[in-house]
């Protein structure tokens, strides 16, 4: 790779894996650089890089949404052409669908694919939205060769999805996530991240609790048969990143470079954990439900999304009171059996059709949703006996799950401290009482992902008093952070 000047940053991912998965059993890393910094000047020389010593000639697209970018009062997208023009062949393509922001939807995958094929690189800049079309649109042209390569110009830090292997998508009108492809090369711009509005790099650090969370769901998943995936090395990897969380939140509320750069680091090296775990369950867990469910109700409603890490960090609140539930319920040996009506094929069908059937005339969401949740309830179905078998044995696994806990409060306060939002209220746009119960309370029937809920759902416990006490819950957290904040105040 080029080499990079002092303000530029090259992650030795090879040597971090390795250090955190010694014994090779994770998914391989397809990522060839990692470059965090002021990087727009490296761009021209990675894709030459990438192209294997290519200088000059070669067709490159650039991907871009029809949203302008400021890199220190200039247009970067302009910016970025230019220079890659002196050089190769370059197609500017401006992807849009007529709506305020672009959406991942099946008619401008076509479009970036059309657009890529046949390019010998692809330059995705922008955020989330456009790294996620340019990984699916260059898988589609790749077929069995290797070009176009893929060089993601990353310009918000807000998502994590910057550096996997996966893409999400609108189908349906819910969102979806599917294979795609590595990106060959990300380059994080501290410059243009940094001068990004506060609320994106806030709802980046929202993104971030997800993995205070999401791995138990994990884990979970795996004690219960549902998903034999887990391995601890990407656990290991994002521990790493846990430790360090205290440190730069209050920073990235005042918008402190150094903190930005320490968050965009953090989100990259999440992706990777995401791609080399070969599952996004490692960060992915009942909080992302939650948020789904939200875009659903957005979508489906013509209104404004919200920042989607933004609403991770207040559904990873939820998320650990509703294990917290649990496990006090657990410890104390309260009674429960494992109960199976609601699992049977037309008992399932009637509870998504209730939960979803108000969203669309034609029964589209519904319909998407019981597609995944079936096959969800059949496997649960299935592995009923290990359900029970890690019951019967609760005392001995209860150390293994709870590890990959933090404290609802704990997350709380880092939330606040980061300057992002802690309740559903705090939220742009508002989401109230009533739309964050419904998108808590039916989480779990939107898609094939065993988490906390499902269980809590198989005990008999998410009856409509049991999500009354998550929810008392969650605010009861977050008035102790609250007031944790003011005592250090």
């Amino acid at each position: 790779m080029p080499a990079s000047s002092p303000a530029v940053e090259s992650v030795d991912v090879g040597t971090l894996l390795a250090e955190v998965d010694p014994d090779g059993t994770t998914a391989p890393c397809r990522l060839r650089s990692l470059l965090l910094g002021d990087v727009v000047d490296e761009v021209v020389a990675t894709v030459g890089e990438l192209l294997g010593g290519v200088t000059s000639g070669a067709r490159v697209v650039l991907l871009v949404d029809a949203v302008p970018i400021l890199r220190d009062g200039t247009d970067l997208k302009e910016a970025v052409a230019a220079r890659l023009g002196q050089d190769h062949d370059v197609v500017v393509r401006v992807l849009d669908d007529g709506s305020p922001e672009l959406h991942v939807v099946d008619e401008v995958l076509d479009r970036a694919t059309s657009a890529v094929t046949g390019a010998d690189a692809v330059v995705a800049l922008g955020g989330g939205t456009i790294s996620d079309i340019g990984k699916v649109a260059v898988a589609r042209a790749r077929g069995e060769g290797a070009r176009p390569v893929l060089l993601t110009l990353q310009t918000a830090a807000s998502v994590d999805g910057y550096t996997d292997d996966v893409s999400v998508v609108l189908r349906g009108g819910v969102k979806r996530t599917v294979p795609s492809c590595w990106p060959d090369a990300v380059l994080a711009d501290s410059v243009t991240i940094a001068g990004a509005p506060a609320r994106m790099n806030s709802a980046g650090f929202g993104e971030m609790t997800s993995m205070l969370v999401a791995p138990a769901d994990w884990r979970l998943a795996a004690l219960v048969g549902v998903d034999p995936t887990f391995q601890e090395g990407p656990v290991r990897l994002l521990g790493r990143l846990g430790a360090d969380l205290g440190s730069f939140s209050h920073g990235v509320a005042a918008a402190d470079p150094d903190a930005v750069a320490q968050l965009t680091r953090a989100l990259a090296l999440r992706g990777i954990a995401t791609g080399i775990a070969g599952t996004t369950a490692v960060l992915s867990g009942m909080e992302h439900l939650v948020s789904h469910m939200l875009d659903q109700h957005h979508s489906q409603h013509h209104l404004p999304m919200g920042l989607h890490g933004a609403q991770v960090g207040v559904a990873s609140v939820v998320a650990a009171a509703a294990w917290e539930m649990l496990v006090e319920r657990l410890d104390a040996g309260r009674p429960a059996d494992v109960r199976v009506d609601h699992l049977q094929p037309d008992a399932a069908r009637a509870r998504v059709e209730s939960a979803f059937g108000h969203l669309d005339e034609e029964g589209r969401v519904a319909a998407e949703c019981l597609a995944d949740y079936g096959k969800k309830a059949t496997t649960i179905t299935a592995h009923l006996d290990d359900v029970r078998r890690l019951l019967a044995a609760w005392s001995d696994h209860r150390a293994d799950l709870t590890r990959l806990l933090t404290p609802s409060s704990e997350i709380a306060a880092g939330l606040r401290a980061a300057g992002t939002a802690v309740t559903f209220e705090e939220l742009d746009p508002r989401v109230g009482p009533e739309l964050a119960r419904w998108a808590v309370e039916s989480c779990a029937l939107m898609r094939n992902r065993f988490t906390v809920v499902d269980l809590l759902d198989l005990l008999g416990w998410w009856e409509s008093a049991d999500v009354d006490e998550v929810m008392d819950r969650a605010e009861r957290a977050v008035a102790a952070a609250d007031a944790m904040d003011r005592v250090e105040a």
